[in-house]
Formats: C-alpha cells, sequence, structure tokens
C-alpha cells in the first residue's frame, strides 16, 4: 500500500512539473507587438510630457511594449516620433512606420521615411521591399511564425504619393505575390486609412466616412478580398483617430484611433490657459479686458471650437464665424465660466457632448500559438494616465 501511494505521489508531483513546463512553454512562445498612430505634431519637443504622445510611450513601457511598435501612418514629423520613442523605449527599439495622408504634405517627411526604410538595422527582419517607385515606403518583414505587410496606399503605379488613397493594381499585385510567398501561422496587414470609417468603440463619434477607402468601393472590394483569400489575420489602420474593432464581411479591421494624448483643446484647458495669459498681463499693467483680447487673438481658432461646441455661435460653424462676432461671445463665455459654477458645468458638459474627442490608445497585441488577443488602452481624453479598457479576442476566418 505504501509503495502504491508512493507512485501516486511521483506521478502527481510529475503531472505537476509537467504541467509548469508546459505553461512556461506557453507563456515563452507568447509573442506581443504595439500598433500605435496619428500621433502626428504631439511628438514634437514642445510637447514631451506626460499628456501628448510621450505619455502614451511611457505607458508602453509600463505593460510592455514587446517585439516592436508599428504606427499606420499620420506620424509627421516621423524624425520627432522616433525620438520620443527612442528617449522612451530605447535607441534600438524597432518602430515600424506607415505613411498617412499627412505625410504627403511635406517632402521632407517622405524623404526621412525612405531613408529610414534603407537602414536595415532600424527595420529588421525585412524579406519583402515593395513594388518600383514604392520599394521604400512598402515592405513586409517576418517575425517567429508571424508576418507583417506594410503598405503605402498612395501608390499609384509609378510614385509613392500619387493617388489620394486609391488601391492601384500594382499595390493590389504586389501585395497578392507577397502574401503567397511567405505563409506564416498570423500574417497582419497594416496601413492607413480603413476599409470603412467605424464609430469610435467608447463615445461613438465618427468620422472618415466617405473618404477612406470606400470613396473607390471597386479598388476597397478587391483589397478586402485579398485579405479574406489569404486569411489574414487582421487589417490595421488609423486616419480616423477613432478607435474600433469590427469584423467586415469576414476580416478584422482595428482602427487603431490616435496617440497623441490630448487630441484638442477642451474647456478647462482652454480658461486655464487664459487665465494664466491674464495673470500676467495683469501683472505687467494691462487691465483684464485688454488681456483677454489679446489671448483671443493669439487663440482665436480654438476659442471658437469652444463656443461653437458649447453652443454659443447659434450653429454657425466655427471655421465660419468671424472674429468681431465671435470676440464677445468668448469674453461672455470666460466671464459666465470663472463666476457661475452652474454655468461652467453646463458649458463643459455641452462641450463633451458635440465635441466627442476620442480617447488616446494604443494597443498591445498577443499571440500565444492558439490565438490573437487585443488590450486596448485608453486615457481619458483629457491627457490623463492610461487603463486598460478593452480585451479582445480575434476568432480566425
Amino acid at each position: 500500500m505504501k509503495k502504491l501511494i508512493k507512485i501516486f505521489i511521483s506521478a502527481l508531483f510529475f503531472i505537476i512539473l509537467t504541467a509548469d513546463y508546459h505553461s512556461c512553454r506557453t507563456l515563452d512562445e507568447e509573442f506581443s507587438f504595439i500598433v500605435a498612430a496619428d500621433m502626428r505634431s504631439s511628438a514634437l519637443p514642445q510637447f514631451r510630457d506626460a499628456s501628448h504622445f510621450q505619455g502614451a510611450c511611457e505607458a508602453m513601457k509600463k505593460v510592455g511594449p514587446g517585439a516592436f511598435m508599428i504606427s499606420p501612418g499620420d506620424i509627421d514629423p516621423p524624425s520627432a516620433v522616433r525620438e520620443v520613442i527612442s528617449e522612451v523605449l530605447g535607441d534600438d527599439f524597432p518602430w515600424y512606420p506607415v505613411v498617412g495622408n499627412h505625410e504627403l504634405e511635406v517632402e521632407s517627411h517622405m524623404v526621412y521615411l525612405r531613408n529610414y526604410s534603407e537602414t536595415g538595422i532600424k527595420l529588421p527582419h525585412k524579406v519583402n521591399k515593395g513594388p518600383p517607385g514604392c520599394e521604400e515606403t512598402t515592405y513586409s518583414f517576418d517575425w517567429d511564425d508571424h508576418h507583417f505587410i506594410v503598405l503605402n496606399q498612395y501608390y499609384d503605379g509609378k510614385s509613392d504619393t500619387g493617388t489620394d488613397g486609391k488601391m492601384v493594381p500594382e499595390l493590389l499585385d504586389w501585395l497578392t505575390v507577397d502574401l503567397q510567398r511567405f505563409s506564416k501561422k498570423y500574417t497582419f496587414v497594416f496601413a492607413h486609412e480603413p476599409l470603412i470609417a467605424v464609430p469610435d468603440m467608447d463615445n461613438g463619434r465618427i468620422r472618415h466616412q466617405d473618404d477612406s477607402l470606400n470613396k473607390y468601393p471597386r479598388s476597397s472590394f478587391e483589397f478586402h478580398q485579398i485579405l479574406l483569400e489569404h486569411n489574414v489575420t487582421a487589417y490595421f489602420c488609423g486616419h480616423t483617430h477613432n478607435t474600433s474593432v469590427a469584423k467586415i464581411n469576414g476580416v478584422w479591421q482595428v482602427d487603431a484611433g490616435h496617440a497623441r494624448g490630448i487630441e484638442g483643446i477642451f474647456p478647462e484647458m482652454l480658461i486655464g490657459e487664459a487665465s494664466e495669459k491674464i495673470k500676467r498681463e495683469e501683472a505687467g499693467g494691462v487691465n483684464r479686458n485688454r488681456a483677454l483680447e489679446s489671448f483671443f487673438a493669439e487663440n482665436s481658432y480654438d476659442c471658437k471650437k469652444i463656443l461653437y461646441f458649447t453652443n454659443l455661435t447659434d450653429g454657425e460653424s466655427y471655421k465660419s464665424i468671424s472674429d468681431e462676432r465671435a470676440l464677445p461671445l468668448f469674453k461672455m463665455f470666460y466671464q459666465n465660466y470663472t463666476a457661475d459654477k452652474l454655468l461652467q458645468e453646463q458649458y463643459i458638459k455641452t462641450f463633451w457632448q458635440n465635441a466627442r474627442l476620442a480617447r488616446s490608445t494604443f494597443i498591445k497585441v498577443r499571440t500565444d500559438g492558439t490565438a490573437c488577443s487585443l488590450e486596448i488602452y485608453r486615457d481619458d481624453a483629457r491627457g490623463g494616465p492610461y487603463t486598460l479598457m478593452h480585451r479582445v479576442v480575434l476568432d480566425r476566418i
């Protein structure tokens, strides 16, 4: 009997060790990377703080940035984005940039991206260059049992800045051949514009409904069919500043939203800046009214946006309202906001209902040999800390 007990205990101990071994092996096999897009000018030196892109990178570092970061476009200026990544995550942390529509506007940004791609150290594991005329800004790379494809949707068959997002046959042919050549367990495709714009998963805001890939239905459909036919795990994009995860006729589309921290000015922020300006001006002998006018002159665009989203312009757009009309409205807004707590709360509530600024976001993508999952980290839309807000498991097509 004692012998049987010893055998049973030994067997149980072996099972536990084996279970622990397999558990560890699963953890060892786990792979992750970060997706963050549309940070734009928030990476510039004057915005190097926790409420902008730097704060997103600091949050990535805390949760574990994985093997690399990939950014689906609107990363201008790309040199500034690379600087922030290097400062927070390290000079040797890989960053894979994707061309967005705003990179097309400045030739030096495109030159930077072309040169960046040509330096193998900066784009490790690269296995395929893009088609003629787009060799540097379309490419693919492998990482273990994962294949990654970066597309420049603005390639017209000759130039890498030639279209407004219509996916030409030359690009789609290159994509098809690449998918056929490099078959892996997981395949991810990245470009800037979504197949179709999807509302933000937290506040329902929607942008770029008519100027995403669906602007060109035929080429968009062909692109979708290629992704579907080759069992692509997910298609990642940006452009809308809204974060969403949607299965579109069998293809997972993941919109990474924006990672700029503060997306736009809001009442609390504007009044804080105006009050600081007034305080400084009054200390120098300038009266309050003159200081307020000076602040408006320097920040008229932002002031008009606040007035519009708090319903103080009678529906007239902040883009068309004149300074002459907006200035007295802004003076009234400032006076009411700072003197009446109830009005202040109403202004803030109305603004957030109308403006619906999207939370700054980054996505940690995980695979463990059996599934692909997304961890979606978002801030409070006011430049605050990031928290894990959503977990999504992507089922295979």
